[in-house]
């Protein structure tokens, strides 16, 4: 635990001052320590920001915390730009080690309410975000986690969008940011011709998508090994949820759920 705290702190503050990013003079706070304070919410007590507050200060790794609403403010706050340029620092790790190339792709979803209290949900409102689980076969209202990752199910790209959303039409959105010759594995969800070609042609990226039984191409799709792995890396990630993630703002809700990611993700570096 002790050493995660460090490496989250310390990427996160190492990043800002290669960016030379300063905080306000007045700040009780530094941007590096919300991180770190949110980070170990969503690794340790179910992204729960009381519980990691009070942790954090009793254990004398923060001298300095913020009252709950100042906290959340602030940390609202933080540019996306600076959360997704740290976690690519991360993927670069994993990318190198990925000698194979071999990469997974695939969606989970994460409701923002229950199905009985969509009408009343004031996280989100619009039809889009409801969606359908094929794993689970029901709909949810919320939105999907959709999720690049090497073999070992090392997280290296990943995108929130509506529930509504297929997998195919957000995949097209993804930078793919990869070595020339990687396989991406992925289910039927993902089979479309002219994207394969695309990136094959254009990128030297193979997507290997599984095929339904009446498809015009062969079958080169998702091993059994690499689907339980990226079951695995799901799993994982939901396994630190609490029971239901409260936020009151859609912004709110997403910003832990990338929370989550960063936490699944540094378990990674702690093992190298």
């Amino acid at each position: 635990m002790v050493e995660e705290i460090i490496t989250i702190f310390c990427l996160s503050d190492e990043y800002l001052k290669a960016i030379n990013f300063k905080d306000n003079y007045q700040a009780q706070m530094s941007t590096s320590e919300l991180l770190t304070t949110a980070i170990v919410a969503a690794k340790f007590f179910g992204g729960n920001y009381k519980r990691s507050r009070t942790f954090l200060s009793e254990h004398f790794y923060i001298k300095r915390m913020l009252s709950e609403s100042r906290f959340v403010r602030r940390l609202n706050a933080i540019d996306k730009n600076i959360l997704y340029n740290i976690f690519t620092i991360m993927t670069k790790t994993f990318k190198a080690a990925n000698l194979e190339k071999v990469y997974a792709i695939d969606s989970f979803p994460v409701p923002a309410c229950s199905n009985i209290r969509i009408s009343r949900c004031k996280i989100y409102k619009n039809e889009k975000y409801r969606g359908y689980s094929a794993i689970r076969q029901s709909y949810f209202f919320g939105v999907k986690v959709h999720m690049l990752v090497t073999k070992y199910g090392e997280p290296v790209e990943f995108v929130i969008e509506p529930g509504s959303f297929s997998d195919i039409r957000v995949a097209r959105a993804f930078d793919f940011d990869i070595p020339r010759g990687s396989i991406i594995h992925a289910d039927k969800a993902y089979t479309d011709y002219d994207f394969e070609d695309y990136l094959e042609l254009q990128r030297q990226i193979f997507l290997a998508a599984r095929r339904k039984e009446n498809a015009q191409r062969k079958e080169k799709g998702m091993s059994t090994k690499i689907r339980k792995i990226i079951e695995t890396s799901f799993s994982s990630i939901v396994s630190n949820f609490s029971r239901k993630i409260h936020a009151v703002t859609a912004k709110g809700f997403e910003l832990k759920i990338i929370m989550f990611v960063f936490a699944y993700a540094t378990k990674f570096l702690v093992a190298t």
